[in-house]
């Protein structure tokens, strides 16, 4: 995942969350608001919190539903792009009229006034927000029975907002990021909607169909209902379009559900998945082993040194062996040879641990130099690092039995820490739980399987690149088999992962067919639907570019 940007390091243009919307996407959001409000007695009020430049008013203009609108209320906090969709509202057969402000303060319209929501929300970190902006959407939220968090997005109260001016029966349809789906801060909002709204569907398209924005969207629309406010369940219609190729399911969705992305799933798909689930063979993660998140240094490109630092600033005696990388461990073992080959491929097999237990850096000239260093790369003024006293004292994570990776490419890898060495938290620690001591070799054997990494692509959260990411609570999700004596065949994939390379078909496929051969029920048609599945949100995460 690359860095969470700063309010410095960002343009204008993001920060405002100016990026607007494609007219492919705006005829499928009012394609979408025909089809549900064709019962509708017209003239339609149509409430747009976040204008832009007037795409969706241009959009309406040439739009059969032009004939049923009443009028449009259009809020744009830019004054100059407000001023284009009062060109484009001009240039129109309906009323209306464009606010230039806020919608989150001041220019918000009493609820239950509209008869359909549509637009773009801006796709903004909350901490990129006016202290206005973020009180508003604070109490939009509070409004709404919501809690939104630091890295809430402002796409979120935005969307609320429109929902909430709908009269009861009132249609929507906007364009939102896929995070929808599976971010901790719109879980919330996934509740909200299976509490408040009928005829859910979400439409998705191929990636590249908003070039301005790198990174997935969907159109998410859907009726107002509050009849069934406290019910669980609600149905979500899931619309794929492909190219000459349209594919459409519909699911129950689950108001405890995690994340939504199990249901991008075809209803085979998600089948397939709780049969194996249901085997007595596989058991979520959190039974077998506890990961945690390792050293957290505050600078890691300081406090992890290679064997040429040691020597020029004598600190042999501070040193701890390090996997830097998951990508550092070639194989399913990570050994004391391994870490020994580190320094050969100009790694940094090596952290800082300056702890009280140690001697005293400040004491010796040479190591004290290298603390000087860090001062002069203000390392000392890091937030991570200004809280420790002194700040060059890391909390070290003391190594476990087992290693995962937080990020990932084509799948998350499990390794064996035969050599114990320490991780930064790029790298999970783990050990076995009480009922499932010392069997890590039958756990690292198993895990680089179609099922388990399916439950990965599903439990976990996409980023830019379409890097995968994996928290601890999500982690404990992913289901896992575990089979007494399955570790015999960790010194084979061992191998077989040294020789194919990191993030190989060839470890997934071969420890498919040994998982095969020990479960009678794991069969091939089931095998079969599982990698459908798991190749199917495998790419749509590949194919994001943001």
């Amino acid at each position: 995942m690359a860095r969470l940007k700063t309010i410095d390091v960002m343009s204008a243009e993001k920060l405002r969350g100016g990026f607007y919307s494609p007219p492919t996407l705006v005829r499928a959001c009012l394609d979408r608001i025909a089809a549900l409000s064709s019962g509708y007695p017209a003239p339609l009020r149509i409430f747009e919190p976040s204008a832009g430049d007037g795409a969706f008013i241009r959009g309406l203009r040439d739009h059969s539903l032009a004939e049923r609108v009443k009028d449009i209320t259009a809020v744009e906090i830019n004054a100059g792009e407000a001023a284009k969709s009062r060109q484009a509202l001009a240039a129109t057969p309906f009323g209306g009229r464009v606010i230039t402000g806020s919608v989150l303060n001041g220019a918000r319209p009493a609820p239950g006034d509209y008869d359909v929501a549509v637009g773009n929300p801006p796709f903004v970190r909350f901490q990129f927000l006016t202290d206005q902006d973020r009180a508003g959407a604070l109490d939009v939220a509070r409004d709404s029975g919501l809690i939104l968090t630091g890295v809430s997005n402002l796409w979120i109260p935005i969307l609320l907002t429109a929902l909430t001016r709908l009269r009861v029966g009132g249609s929507f349809a906007f364009i939102v990021p896929a995070e929808c789906f599976t971010g901790i801060s719109a879980r919330s909002v996934r509740t909200w909607l299976i509490q408040n709204v009928d005829a859910l569907q979400a439409d998705l398209f191929p990636p590249g169909s908003f070039p301005s924005v790198l990174q997935e969207v969907v159109v998410l629309s859907g009726r107002l209902d509050r009849s069934r406010a406290h019910r669980a369940t609600a149905p979500l219609t899931v619309v794929e379009h492909l190219p000459g190729n349209p594919l459409s399911w519909t699911h129950e969705v689950l108001e405890t559900a995690p994340t939504w992305t199990r249901y991008l799933l075809t209803p085979a798909q998600l089948s397939a998945l709780h049969q194996l689930t249901d085997l007595p063979e596989f058991h979520p993660l959190s039974e077998v082993a506890r990961l945690v998140v390792s050293t957290v240094t505050g600078a890691n490109e300081y406090f992890s040194v290679d064997d040429g630092t040691l020597r020029q600033y004598g600190l042999d005696a501070w040193a701890l062996p390090l996997l830097p990388r998951i990508r550092h461990a070639t194989g399913l073992c990570f050994s004391q040879q391994d870490h020994s080959e580190l320094a050969k491929l100009d790694g940094r097999p090596w952290l800082l641990n300056f702890g009280p237990q140690s001697p005293d850096p400040e004491h010796i000239p040479a190591a004290a130099s290298y603390l000087r260093h860090g001062e002069k790369l203000q390392l000392h003024k890091r937030y991570k690092c200004r809280i420790r006293d002194p700040w060059y004292r890391v909390p070290i994570v003391q190594p476990g039995s087992l290693l995962l990776s937080k990020r990932s490419h084509k799948y998350p890898r499990l390794v064996l820490n035969s050599a114990r060495v320490i991780t930064t938290d790029t790298i999970y620690q783990g050990r076995m739980t009480t009922a499932f001591d010392g069997r890590e070799a039958d756990l690292v054997a198993g895990f680089h399987n179609t099922a388990t990494l399916l439950t990965a692509e599903i439990e976990g959260r996409s980023f830019g690149g379409g890097v995968l990411e994996l928290v601890p609570t999500e982690i404990g999700r992913v289901s896992i088999p575990m089979l007494p004596g399955f570790g015999q065949s960790l010194g084979h994939l061992d191998e077989l992962a040294r020789r194919a390379g990191p993030d190989s078909g060839e470890l997934v496929q071969r420890t498919d067919e040994l998982l095969m051969a020990a479960i009678p029920k794991l069969t091939p048609d089931l095998l079969g639907e599982l990698r459908d599945a798991r190749a199917a949100l495998l790419q749509r995460r590949m194919d994001r570019t943001g």
